[in-house]
C-alpha cells in the first residue's frame, strides 16, 4: 500500500476499500500468497508430477553410495557373500584371507635392458648368476585364501569346494580393481585339534545342552564366524549412512568394518586363550585340566599349536570334554553322544541365510503426492460482482461502453495473470529443471520437441469459457501456447543456439548437477566447439547431451571407477573397465568409436614362459614394466584426435581421471597399426581368457 502510495497517489488511487486500485492489489497479494503456500510443499510433493517418480534423478543411497571394491576389506566382504551353490540359503565362505603375493615373477638385466623371465632352478657346478640381473617381484597380486562354512563341508566337499572357488573367482574377476589380478585361489584345508578336559560346572538343569555350548565355544574360537546385519541393526549401532554403504553392496546384508578387524585367522591355538573361552560359557564354573592330544587321545605337552598356511584350525568333536559337579563326573557315555547330535543341529539351524530384500537395504524418500501444482485460477473469478469481469459478466442491458471498460480491464489483469500462471508452471516443473533424462518429445509438435531444452515454463491463463478470455486474446489457443513459450524464454542464446533458446540456461542446472558429485565439463566444452554439428546437433546441445549421459550413468561410472574389466567374460561394449567408462563420458566417446585400456600385470609371464629363450621386453624403458602400469591406446587417424590441443585434453583427462597409484601411458596409432594391434589384442585376450577358466576348472 505504501508503495502504490508514493507511485500513483495523486492520480490513481484514493486508498479507500473501495478504490479499485486496491481491490486489484488484495486480488495479487492473494494469489501470490497462494504461490508461496505451494512453494512450501516438501521436495517429493513438488518433484511428483502425473506419476513421475520423485526418486527417478536422486539415486538413492544403495544405488549412489556402494563401490566396487578398493581394499582388501572390500575384497572380503565380496568373497565372504559367496553362498553354497548347490543350496543358496546356506553360506558357503565362513571367512575369507587375502595377501599380496610377494614371490620373485621376471629378472631384469640392467646392462642388456631386458626383462625375462626366471631361470630354472640352479643345477650343480652352474655358473654364478650376472651381477646384472635382478629379480622382479610383481606389485598388485593377490592371493585367497578361503575357508569354507562347516555347513557346506557336510556333502560332498571337493565337489563343494570346488564350486566355491569358481564363484569366488566369478565374484572377484566381476569387481577386479584396476591394475590387480588374483594369482591364486585356494580352498583352506582342515586341521582337526583334538582337546583333553575336565571341567568343574554349576548346578545346571540339562547337562547336555551345556556340553553343546562348549563344542560351539571352542568351535567359535578355532574359526570365528562373520556375521551379516541388517540395516536397522547398523543404524542402532550408530553407524552413518555412508559408512553402512561403504564398499560393494551385498546379496545377504552388511558387514560391520569392526566386526570383520576383530577377527584373524588362527595361524596358532594357545591353551590359555582356550581356557578363557571356557571359563565365559555359562554354567562353568572352571577349567580343572586342558591340553592338546593326540589322534590317540594321548596328551600332549605342547601349550601352543601351529596351524599350517594352508589350512584352518577346526575342533575335532572326538575330543574329551569331562564334566564334574562337586568332585563327580558327570555320565559322559550318556550325554556325549546326544550332545554331538545337538550340536550339529544348532549349526545347521544357524547357517541358513537368505538373500536381503531390496527394501530392506534401501533408504528411499517418503512417496511424494501429487499437489497439481501447475493448477491456476485467474484472479478475475474473485472480483466483486459489481466489476463485471467474472463468472457472472455484466447484464445484457448493460450499455457497450460498459462492456469495453470490462474487456479493457480484464486484457489489464491478464498481464498479471499470465506472470502468476507461469510462476505455478515454472513451480510445477522444477523436477525437469534438475533432471537429467533425455526426453522424448513428439516429433510433429513444435513446441513440444522444444520442451526439452527450456528452462522457463509457461501455461495459458485457463478460462473453460466462464470468463471470455478467449475473446480477447489475438490468437488461437495453440498458436497463443507458442507465442507465451517464446516470450517466456529469452530470445536467443548466447551460445549461438538460436533455435533453442532455454539450451545455455539448462547447460547451468547441469553444471549445478555435476557439481553436486565433484565433476565438471568446463574443458571438455571449450574443446568441443565443433564436435556437435557433425553428430548432427549444435555445440549447445551436443554438451548438455554428453552431461546429461554423464550423468545417467554416474552410479555406475562412481562405483567402478577403479574397476577393471571382468577376464573371464568375452570383451565386449557391456565388459568394459570403470575408467573406460569415465572417459569415453568425460571424452564424449560413443560406443561405436574403439580405444583399449591394457593393464600390465595381465602380461606378466605365465608358468611355462621360464622355458623359453627369447626375452620377455627388450629396450625396457623401466625395470619393471608390469607393476602398476596402464597404457591407452587411441585412433590417432580420426579428425579430432589430429588437434594437438584435443590430444593433449585427452592425455590430461587420462592423467586426472586414473586411479593415482597407478601409472598411466597414452598412445596414438594410424589406422595400419591400430589394425594390427586390434588382432594382436584380441587374440592374446582371448587365450588368456581360455587359461584362466581352465585354471579355475582344475
Amino acid at each position: 500500500m505504501a508503495l502504490v502510495r508514493s507511485l500513483a497517489g495523486d492520480t490513481w488511487t484514493d486508498h479507500n476499500t473501495h478504490d479499485p486500485g486496491v481491490t486489484i492489489l488484495e486480488q495479487l497479494c492473494y494469489a501470490l500468497t497462494d504461490l508461496g503456500y505451494r512453494s512450501q510443499f516438501a521436495l517429493p510433493d513438488l518433484l511428483t508430477c502425473a506419476g513421475h517418480d520423485p526418486g527417478a534423478d536422486l539415486p538413492a543411497p544403495a544405488r549412489i553410495l556402494p563401490t566396487s571394491p578398493v581394499t582388501i576389506s572390500d575384497l572380503r566382504k565380496l568373497v565372504i557373500d559367496v553362498p553354497d551353490v548347490r543350496n543358496p540359503r546356506i553360506p558357503g565362505v565362513r571367512n575369507v584371507w587375502i595377501d599380496l603375493v610377494d614371490e620373485p615373477a621376471a629378472r631384469f638385466d640392467s646392462a642388456k635392458r631386458e626383462v625375462g623371465p626366471l631361470d630354472p632352478a640352479p643345477t650343480a657346478g652352474a655358473a654364478a648368476p650376472s651381477p646384472n640381473l635382478s629379480e622382479i617381484r610383481i606389485q598388485g597380486l593377490l592371493r585367497v585364501r578361503i575357508e569354507m562354512s562347516d555347513v557346506a563341508k557336510t556333502a560332498d566337499r571337493s565337489e563343494a569346494a570346488r564350486a566355491i572357488r569358481l564363484e569366488a573367482a566369478r565374484r572377484l574377476h566381476r569387481c577386479r580393481p584396476l591394475g590387480v589380478d588374483v594369482h591364486e585361489i585356494v580352498v583352506l584345508d582342515d586341521e582337526l585339534i583334538r582337546l583333553g578336559a575336565t571341567l568343574e560346572i554349576d548346578a545346571v538343569g540339562d547337562a547336555t545342552r551345556l556340553l553343546a555350548s562348549i563344542y560351539q565355544s571352542i568351535a567359535g574360537y578355532f574359526a570365528p564366524a562373520v556375521p551379516f546385519r541388517t540395516l536397522a541393526e547398523m543404524l542402532e549401532r550408530g553407524r552413518r549412512v555412508d559408512e553402512i554403504f561403504e564398499g560393494p553392496l551385498l546379496d545377504h546384508g552388511f558387514i560391520d568394518d569392526e566386526d570383520l578387524a576383530k577377527i584373524e585367522r588362527r595361524s596358532s591355538v594357545r591353551i590359555s586363550d582356550l581356557i578363557r573361552v571356557l571359563k565365559a560359557v555359562p554354567g562353568v564354573l572352571a577349567v580343572k585340566s586342558l591340553h592338546f592330544t593326540d589322534g590317540d587321545g594321548k596328551p600332549l605337552k605342547d601349550w601352543l599349536l601351529t596351524v599350517d598356511a594352508d589350512k584352518t584350525p577346526r575342533f575335532d568333536l572326538k575330543s574329551e570334554i569331562r564334566l564334574q559337579r562337586r568332585g563327580l563326573l558327570i555320565d559322559q557315555a550318556g550325554i556325549k553322544l546326544p550332545a554331538q547330535e545337538l550340536y550339529e543341529s544348532l549349526r545347521r539351524e544357524t547357517a541358513p541365510r537368505s538373500q536381503i530384500a531390496e527394501q530392506e537395504r534401501e533408504l528411499r524418500p517418503p512417496p511424494g503426492r501429487d499437489r497439481h501444482v501447475a493448477n491456476y485460477h485467474s484472479i478475475q473469478e474473485h472480483f466483486p460482482m459489481t466489476y463485471g469481469i467474472g463468472a457472472a459478466g455484466l447484464p445484457q442491458s448493460a450499455p457497450p461502453a460498459r462492456h469495453a471498460l470490462a474487456k479493457q480491464l480484464k486484457a489489464y489483469l491478464m498481464f498479471y495473470d499470465q506472470l502468476l500462471a507461469n510462476q505455478f508452471a515454472q513451480l510445477a516443473n522444477v523436477g525437469k529443471l534438475f533432471s537429467f533424462h533425455d526426453e522424448a518429445p513428439d516429433a510433429n509438435d513444435a513446441a513440444d520437441a522444444d520442451d526439452a531444452y527450456h528452462s522457463y515454463f509457461s501455461q495459458v491463463v485457463p478460462d473453460d469459457g466462464v470468463l471470455g478470455l478467449d475473446a480477447i486474446r489475438v490468437s488461437g489457443p495453440d498458436e497463443h501456447r507458442a507465442l507465451l513459450q517464446r516470450i517466456t524464454e529469452e530470445p536467443s542464446d548466447p551460445a549461438g543456439s538460436k533455435s533453442k533458446p532455454g539450451l545455455q540456461r539448462r547447460n547451468r542446472f547441469l553444471d549445478h548437477l555435476l557439481a553436486r558429485f565433484g565433476e565438471q565439463f568446463h574443458d571438455y566444452a571449450l574443446l568441443q566447439a565443433g564436435e556437435g554439428a557433425a553428430a548432427g546437433m549444435t555445440r549447445a546441445e551436443r554438451l548438455a547431451h554428453d552431461k546429461r549421459a554423464f550423468l545417467r550413468d554416474y552410479p555406475r561410472i562412481g562405483r567402478d571407477r577403479g574397476s577393471a574389466f571382468n577376464l573371464l567374460e568375452p570383451a565386449g561394449a557391456d565388459n568394459r573397465s570403470g575408467l573406460e567408462w569415465r572417459l569415453r563420458r568425460k571424452l564424449g566417446i560413443t560406443d561405436d568409436e574403439k580405444f583399449y585400456l591394457v593393464e600390465h600385470i595381465l602380461l606378466r609371464p605365465l608358468p611355462g614362459d621360464a622355458h623359453q629363450s627369447a626375452p620377455l621386453f627388450r629396450d625396457a624403458q623401466v625395470r619393471d614394466p608390469y607393476s602398476l602400469q596402464i597404457s591407452l591406446v587411441f585412433p590417432g587417424w580420426i579428425k579430432r584426435y589430429r588437434d594437438a590441443n584435443f590430444r593433449q585434453f585427452v592425455e590430461q583427462t587420462v592423467v586426472d581421471e586414473t586411479p593415482a597409484h597407478l601409472s598411466a601411458r597414452v598412445l596414438w596409432k594410424e589406422e595400419n597399426e591400430m589394425q594390427a594391434f586390434d588382432l594382436a589384442y584380441s587374440t592374446w585376450l582371448q587365450e588368456w581368457r581360455s587359461y584362466r577358466l581352465a585354471e579355475l576348472a582344475r
